[in-house]
């Protein structure tokens, strides 16, 4: 069996070709240098550098140079690759491979409803002509077996791309150990799900079992197991690290060499600690469990062994205890048991392959909320207990697991250990897979939400159900549409594409499934004016006609409550060929709302007898429109804007969605001088 010295000798030995040097020499500017040009393409890893001719040099090259953290060590052509791995898989195959399939699967009307080539475009878009043709090929089967489609086949073929994907990764980056990491990192933070099969109800566990020995046999090739060797002696020296820096925090003497690592790692204690957790439990842990539940453990890799060795020492056990893993809390594994078994409309299946909230493991807050706040509505009692009854006896088998490895240590040194003053002190307050309602990145100024931890959702539960979140007095379609733009603006934003950057303003669009137009996020900065101002310019009819040439007609044509009315206005195009769109919307005034301080107008539109459409005009269709008003620095104002807008009609969609994201930066023009004539 191939280890890492082994591989790493093989690598030397390869530098004396003449191909591999001209190689490695392309590709060591990269290493050296950073990015020399956007299209970079580096095929060769670190391991060719002649300071990592062994395992011990390999890694503290690679953490001298911070290349544990992906972001660091990957080009942008192979971030994208990684992005990609289920981003595009809405995107349709150009081979039409299952046209005839899905028509006589699911009618020509429902087919074509779906998109071209169903079957097969899943994964063309993402694995090219080999990897689309076998997600296709899983998803026929799937469509042909079944009559209904769960979130669990959903996941079966989700987890089947990836390990397509990681193929394709293999064979294109052979010799790029530290990113092959990346990729078992990927392929086990995914299989988690399946490694609770032993929790759930019988009836899914045979699924899930044949995904873990589809994952083994793949994760147990040579050039994946030196990659988990390297992830293992990755965290060892990082712990070593964080240990130094625990006995700096303590005011202990640290010798010159343990001083230049902590130099080293001055400013990377953070992600040092994120890096430990995160490997821990979303690789050493699954990786472990996996190989666990395939073979005997004489049949093991050594490796493995050492593995669990790694997790079951007194050190990592500490450290699990300090901070434990939400994702295998009974929460967790509860929502995990529901979702697997619900239907899924089989319209969806191009978006639920690419977004199936349950597998965003730092983000699925808002999944457990919704699952706890609806389970007395569930009729799955027998179930839950089935899960409470396997939970409670797989308890006892790793308690006593954990007898039998750990027998051999005294309660003595176990004592000592824990009044050891050179034991690991992390800073960080929770665990880096906290589960999360926003990770919006705070210089997007896109209004984040204070993030809360996995405690704050579960003690907060009955607190909220006390407070509504919303007034009395708004109907289900008012709430309805408030959800939505809660879930729009806390949507993170490498989901959407970037459309305009500027200085005092961003506009982000995407598609959603059901939707032919494009959604709009962003913001803009009106400088030198107040809150009240700002709010007063758009909200004020009177003024809003003044300034506002883009709208006609602008009128209240029904107030409801004193927070919500009924507006009508109509838009007069350019081109005098093209007739004029009208809206008939409610307008909801909010305070305090998202956030305290934040002042939210939302608009959506609505069927009004008293206001009929205007025979000249076509009457268009808002789903969504907002904008949520704070302080921004000093006199400055920060607009942040969402909208979905069907303006109907026969003009192309892709021509009105290519325009869509300029229309907001003229309209923030506009308002800056309306705001600078009224103050």
């Amino acid at each position: 069996m191939k280890n890492l010295q082994n591989y790493l000798k093989q690598v030397q030995q390869m530098l004396q070709q003449k191909t591999f040097q001209k190689l490695w020499n392309y590709c060591s500017q990269f290493y050296e240098f950073g990015i020399l040009q956007p299209a970079l393409n580096i095929l060769l890893g670190i391991e060719f550098s002649a300071l990592a001719t062994t395992p011990t040099k390999f890694v503290q090259l690679l953490l001298s140079k911070h290349f544990y953290i992906s972001q660091n060590y990957l080009t942008p052509m192979q971030v994208k690759e990684f992005d990609d791995a289920l981003s595009k898989c809405d995107e349709f195959d150009q081979r039409n491979l299952g046209t005839v399939i899905g028509m006589i699967l699911l009618g020509a009307i429902g087919f074509f409803v779906f998109g071209f080539a169903l079957v097969g475009g899943i994964g063309g878009g993402v694995l090219g002509v080999f990897g689309g043709h076998q997600v296709g090929k899983r998803i026929k089967k799937t469509l042909q077996n079944k009559q209904d489609i769960t979130e669990l086949d959903i996941y079966d073929i989700r987890m089947r791309t990836i390990l397509k994907w990681a193929q394709q990764q293999q064979k294109k980056y052979n010799y790029n150990l530290n990113l092959q990491r990346f990729v078992i990192d990927r392929v086990l933070t995914e299989i988690k799900v399946a490694l609770h099969s032993r929790y759930f109800s019988i009836i899914n566990q045979a699924q899930l079992q044949k995904l873990q020995k589809k994952a083994f046999i793949f994760l147990k090739q040579d050039l994946y197991l030196c990659s988990i060797e390297l992830s293992l002696l990755l965290l060892q020296e990082q712990l070593k690290i964080l240990k130094y820096f625990s006995l700096q925090d303590q005011n202990m003497y640290l010798n010159q060499e343990e001083t230049h690592l902590v130099d080293e790692q001055s400013h990377f204690r953070n992600q040092l600690e994120i890096s430990v957790l995160k490997g821990i439990d979303n690789v050493v842990k699954p990786v472990v469990t996996l190989f666990s539940n395939q073979l005997p453990d004489h049949k093991q890799p050594q490796i493995i062994k050492k593995a669990r060795e790694f997790i079951y020492s007194n050190e990592i056990v500490q450290l699990s205890k300090q901070f434990p893993d939400p994702q295998m809390s009974i929460y967790y594994i509860k929502m995990l048991n529901a979702q697997l078994n619900l239907k899924v409309s089989t319209t969806s299946l191009k978006v639920y392959v690419q977004q199936q909230n349950f597998r965003n493991l730092e983000n699925v807050g808002q999944d457990i909320q919704c699952f706890m706040q609806k389970q007395n509505t569930i009729q799955n009692v027998q179930q839950e207990d089935e899960i409470k009854l396997n939970i409670e006896q797989i308890k006892v088998e790793e308690q006593q697991c954990d007898m039998i490895i750990q027998n051999n240590e005294s309660q003595v040194e176990l004592d000592q250990i824990k009044e050891n003053p050179q034991q690991i002190k992390f800073k960080l307050h929770s665990h880096p897979n906290k589960i999360s309602f926003s990770k919006i990145d705070p210089k997007f100024y896109l209004n984040p939400t204070p993030l809360q931890s996995y405690d704050d959702i579960i003690h907060n539960l009955e607190r909220e159900n006390q407070q509504p979140l919303y007034p009395q007095h708004y109907c289900q379609k008012t709430i309805d549409k408030f959800n939505l733009f809660l879930q729009l603006i806390h949507e993170p934003t490498n989901k959407w594409d970037l459309a305009i950057n500027n200085k005092d303003a961003q506009i982000y669009k995407t598609f959603k499934e059901g939707s032919d137009s494009v959604f709009i996020k962003g913001f803009g900065i009106i400088k030198d004016t107040t809150l009240e101002l700002a709010l007063k310019v758009v909200y004020d009819i009177k003024l809003r006609r003044e300034w506002d040439k883009l709208l006609r007609d602008f009128q209240i044509i029904n107030t409801e409550t004193e927070d919500i009315d009924i507006v009508a206005y109509y838009v007069q195009p350019p081109i005098s060929l093209v007739t004029p769109r009208e809206w008939v919307q409610r307008r909801i005034l909010r305070y305090d709302f998202p956030q305290k301080g934040q002042i939210t107008l939302l608009f959506y539109s609505v069927d009004y007898p008293q206001h009929p459409i205007n025979n000249k005009r076509i009457r268009a269709h808002t789903e969504i429109s907002s904008m949520i008003f704070e302080v921004h620095e000093q006199n400055n104002v920060k607009i942040s804007i969402c909208s979905n807008n069907d303006i109907k009609g026969y003009i192309p969609k892709m021509i009105v969605n290519r325009a869509s994201a300029s229309g907001p930066i003229d309209w923030f023009k506009s308002m800056q001088g309306a705001c600078n004539k009224y103050k």
